[in-house]
């Protein structure tokens, strides 16, 4: 047999402590990872066969499976999906969580069904991982505006999202991601081309989609979506970090601030009503934005690295 590659690794892992430790049914199993049963005794027999799994679970990613169960049972996730924190940073980092999540939008998606996608670094990995399948009639859709500079602009993002699913429709929004003021964005949003993607865009089955934090170095503010004076002004009101084009406070409520009254994005309210919302995002400087998402509830899914998942078990 085969050595199983880093992707077989983490299947048996999650696959071992669900049999094992949680003491679920091969078909229970296969019935929250999304696999046939027969897969399960597959990827048991594997695991066996090449030393994976003896009395204890003995691969690189146990730690990252009881991760993944304390955070679905502290945030009442639907799932999470814990990796192992990569040595190294910048790309390793995005690649180590976004392509995992990709992976896992992929396998999830169904013919005839419609994804928004968010954008960043993370993002952009995230769609180099998507599995190859022979989708039919599938729609992608950005959440995002344009931005004046970026190697991972919104809109090369959700076109390479389309590619990579051979979608019938790619919609873009045709607009910064932040304007110059709340008249302004309600001018643009009442002509009718804005009012039919807006309606289009809250109606997807899944988002996936990533987080910005408070940094000078986060990618909404290194590549100039807003000033480094309004990351200033938004801090002191408050915002703990970005998600779904609005600056969140603590406790998870939009900011009053004029910078949110700008934002080209589908409304707040209406995207945390899709049925299946996958959040990718890790590192520490967004633990308090991850944090304060992750308890009011407002994504299903967690992709993250292990030393956040630890953190925000801690904190």
């Amino acid at each position: 047999m085969t050595t199983p590659d880093d992707s077989e690794h983490q299947l048996i892992s999650r696959v071992a402590w669900l049999y094992f430790k949680e003491e679920l049914t091969q078909a229970e199993i296969g019935d929250r990872l999304g696999i046939t049963r027969i897969k399960v005794n597959r990827l048991l027999q594997a695991g066996r066969e090449a030393g994976l799994i003896r009395v204890v679970i003995n691969t690189a990613f146990k730690d990252c499976v009881a991760l993944e169960a304390g955070l679905a049972k502290e945030y009442g996730l639907a799932r999470a999906i814990v990796l192992p924190t990569p040595e190294r940073g910048g790309r390793y980092y995005y690649d180590a969580i976004g392509r995992p999540a990709g992976e896992y939008a992929s396998l999830q998606l169904q013919d005839g069904q419609s994804i928004g996608v968010g954008w960043g670094h993370t993002i952009r990995s995230a769609i180099n991982g998507m599995a190859v399948r022979n989708f039919r009639d599938i729609s992608v859709t950005s959440l995002y505006g344009g931005v004046p500079r970026s190697p991972v602009n919104p809109f090369d993002s959700t076109a390479m999202f389309a590619r990579k699913l051979s979608a019938a429709v790619c919609n873009h929004l045709p607009a910064p991601m932040f304007v110059s003021t709340p008249e302004v964005r309600d001018t643009i949003a009442a002509q009718p081309f804005f009012r039919t993607f807006y309606k289009e865009a809250l109606a997807v089955d899944m988002i996936l989609t990533a987080v910005g934090d408070m940094t000078a170095q986060a990618t909404n503010i290194a590549l100039g979506a807003i000033s480094l004076d309004q990351r200033r002004e938004l801090a002191r009101a408050g915002a703990v970090g970005e998600f779904f084009g609005r600056f969140l406070d603590a406790e998870g409520n939009v900011l009053d601030h004029e910078v949110n009254h700008c934002s080209m994005s589908p409304d707040f309210g209406g995207l945390l009503k899709v049925p299946h919302i996958v959040l990718v995002s890790g590192g520490m400087a967004k633990v308090p934005i991850l944090q304060t998402i992750l308890r009011r509830g407002y994504v299903h899914v967690c992709v993250t690295d292990a030393q956040t998942a630890q953190s925000l078990l801690d904190a």
